[in-house]
């Protein structure tokens, strides 16, 4: 325990040296724009009425349900088999830090492998945990689409006698945004992958939840915010906790 304890003060350490030496520009990009994203998400997006235009195309009013809710494509291959996929990349990088303390070839990707196993860890973790204490339902528990329960605001108090919807942000797409880990992982030492890594998990995570979208799982604001969350514990992750020590 002494050991592991000293190991995270050293990573913090050199997580605050690092954050000082880096530009203007990397923290507008990567702090500035994301908290605009996220206020424009709060105060805007509501107002575009996208959630329900989109939502809403995959809704047979007739029938009041979604026809693609349970098909065999969707609510298996592409939910059930897009994240066992993203599960075994972690996974492959938890056998990659391990194998690096018994193969010496492996030892020079052994912080990055570790902190991008952590990264996908977390990220998504912080997701669940939000989407477990959340007041919010899924599209096909809202009574607009043939359920129970109201269509409530970001913030809204959830009327008396409506459990809880737990549906709030996108759990599944996480997992794909989760490979986001690999654009900072990547980021100092390989740049030109880095950002085929950032491409990958975002177009993954979007995947991910349009299919949801689609099936009435969730609301694709749901998918959005769920990406805001895993890109700042990322890139809290990866400023306290760098995964290369190196040029910022």
């Amino acid at each position: 325990m002494p050991y592991l304890i000293a190991r995270a003060v050293g990573w913090a350490g050199q997580g605050w040296r690092l954050n000082a030496s880096r530009s203007a520009r990397f923290w507008l990009l990567h702090l500035g724009l994301p908290l605009l994203i996220g206020l424009w998400l709060w105060l805007g997006y509501p107002g575009t009425g996208l959630d329900d235009l989109i939502v809403g195309h995959y809704f047979d009013p007739v029938t009041r349900h979604f026809p693609l809710q349970n098909t065999p494509l969707l609510a298996n291959g592409l939910h059930s088999g897009t994240k066992m996929l993203c599960i075994l990349v972690g996974v492959v990088m938890l056998g990659l830090w391990l194998m690096s303390f018994v193969d010496t070839r492996l030892r020079g990707h052994r912080r990055r492998a570790g902190w991008i196993f952590l990264g996908m860890l977390l990220s998504s973790t912080a997701v669940s945990v939000l989407k477990a204490h959340s007041i919010h339902h899924c599209p096909w528990d809202v009574v607009d689409y043939g359920g129970y329960a109201p269509h409530l605001a970001l913030f809204e108090v959830l009327p008396p006698g409506i459990s809880p919807g737990r549906c709030f942000p996108a759990g599944h797409a996480s997992g794909g945004f989760a490979l986001m880990a690999f654009y900072f992982g990547l980021r100092d030492s390989s740049p030109r992958q880095a950002r085929l890594a950032l491409w990958l998990g975002l177009g993954v995570g979007w995947a991910m939840g349009w299919f949801q979208t689609m099936r009435g799982a969730h609301f694709p604001s749901h998918t959005l915010w769920a990406a805001w969350v895993v890109w700042l514990v990322l890139l809290g992750l990866y400023c306290f906790f760098p995964p290369t020590v190196g040029k910022a």
